[in-house]
């Protein structure tokens, strides 16, 4: 399940259930179709997320480029307290998209590229 907030110029998509294998494609086109609204971006807060496998980084790496063919970009949030932290560090997400702490330094580092 995934809930949907707006903030600025920014869709913020929070999904509650972990993401792997049986999930990850539903969710990418699930965030990828809900683009099709106002918002220019994309901030996905994975605070609630506690496990993903390679299925769910290489969905975030697809929307990552997916969204930037579009002329949108993914964000991504993964607190500090998170499992996800090590996992981001080991595959470097943040080489292919952006990840921040909070919403908050979400929307404002989006809001700074424009």
């Amino acid at each position: 399940m995934t809930s949907f907030d707006v903030v600025d110029d920014a869709l913020i998509a929070r999904p509650s259930d972990d993401i792997d294998t049986a999930n990850a494609a539903a969710l990418e086109e699930e965030l990828a179709a809900s683009l099709q609204r106002e918002p220019d971006h994309l901030i996905l807060d994975l605070g609630d997320v506690r496990f993903i496998d390679s299925a769910g980084i290489g969905m975030l790496i697809r929307l990552g480029e997916r969204l930037r063919q579009r002329r949108s970009r993914l964000v991504v949030v993964i607190p500090q307290s998170s499992p996800l932290v090590r996992i981001a560090e080991i595959v470097d997400l943040p080489a292919a998209v952006p990840v921040y702490p909070t919403v908050a330094d979400a929307v404002a580092g989006s809001a700074s590229q424009g």
